[in-house]
């Protein structure tokens, strides 16, 4: 009896002991694995936390590499505008005639789209500012949209709004009428640039589908085609009627990413333009231009920064404000916040 229950003591102190290892080891794996798996996490984590703000001169750990600060060329800010210039639609007053006839009857021309593009050595980034037309701004003649600007005191005092919009000093200006961005884009290349939504078209006027449907009820025999579908990215000549287009789903919001869209596409034809003939081509195609005074001797001088534009690079800043739906004469503001802008883009200057 006293041998059998020896012997059961000695088989269970073995066991024990067994299970006490076995037991070890597996809380040794237990905790590699939990403490793995949170250091993982943690990392992750810290990661996120601890990402730089890559636009802020000299910030962060592990900046970016600024691709642009070897090129040895100096910074420079460009303004481009296309106006909406269609005299096979429109009535317009004659350039050196003020006698003719009631010139309330006759269209302007507007600064339709309006882009400006800084590129920033210092920052290694392409800032692109897409601005809308319909920005209201300070002039002798009291307040006016920045489409009526351009249309009434012409292109120095407009470029001069522009950079008291944002801050930035503008070197170069580029205006050319939508009646020959077709021509452009032969010349430099189609554009890839996002569509927000469906636009519909009678052949004069660019529409939603819901304008479209307001049109028909109005006038049942109007005829509209599909001009062109959504898309992420659109890549084709129709460059006219995606700019003029203006009844968006979310409004200025996507009016101003078309607008930016199709500046960062034109940059990147830019870019893969051949270096050696760039100035020529372009003092070729100055002519198609409405007014410029980009030459082919300032793009030589900034070859290298126009062939280093990528995406990757590429920055749109908005000007901060908030859309009226029409101001005191009924027309469609977008009432601007000068101090927030100029801040915005104050680490581009």
């Amino acid at each position: 009896m006293l041998k059998s229950l020896r012997n059961f003591g000695i088989a269970f102190a073995v066991a024990a002991a067994i299970i006490g290892i076995a037991a070890m080891i597996i809380m040794s794996s237990i905790d590699d694995v939990l403490t793995g798996s949170f250091s993982k996490k943690d990392d992750e984590i810290a990661e996120i936390l601890n990402t730089d703000d890559e636009d802020k001169p000299g910030g962060g750990a592990v900046a970016a590499e600024n691709t642009l600060s070897g090129a040895g060329e100096e910074s420079f800010t460009v303004l481009a505008v296309m106006t909406d210039y269609r005299p096979d639609v429109y009535n317009y007053k004659p350039k050196d005639d003020d006698k003719a006839g009631s010139l309330m009857d006759l269209k302007k021309t507007g600064a339709a789209k309006i882009c400006l593009v800084k590129c920033s050595v210092e920052t290694g980034k392409y800032v692109v500012v897409p601005i809308s037309p319909l920005t209201k701004v300070g002039t002798s003649g009291g307040y006016e949209r920045l489409y009526d600007v351009y249309a009434d005191f012409g292109i120095d005092y407009f470029k001069a709004k522009i950079e008291a919009v944002t801050g930035l000093s503008i070197d170069r200006y580029a205006v050319i009428n939508c009646t020959e961005l077709s021509s452009f884009v032969a010349a430099m290349g189609a554009v890839w640039c996002p569509v927000p939504c469906d636009i519909f078209t009678d052949g004069t006027e660019y529409l939603s589908a819901t304008a479209v449907t307001a049109a028909k009820v109005k006038d049942p025999s109007a005829q509209y085609t599909h001009f062109l579908e959504k898309c992420e990215d659109y890549i084709g000549p129709s460059s006219m009627g995606l700019l003029l287009f203006k009844d968006y789903t979310n409004g200025i919001e996507d009016e101003l990413t078309v607008s930016a869209g199709y500046m960062k596409g034109v940059l990147a034809n830019f870019a893969k333009f051949p270096a050696d003939t760039l100035a020529t081509y372009w003092d070729n195609l100055a002519s198609s231009f409405r007014e410029t005074d980009i030459t082919g001797e300032f793009l030589n001088s900034k070859l290298k920064l126009i062939g280093a534009y990528t995406d990757e690079i590429s920055k749109i800043v908005n000007i901060s404000g908030i859309f009226k739906g029409a101001d005191e004469d009924g027309e469609p503001v977008f009432e601007l916040d000068s101090a927030r802008t100029v801040d915005a883009l104050s680490a581009y200057r």
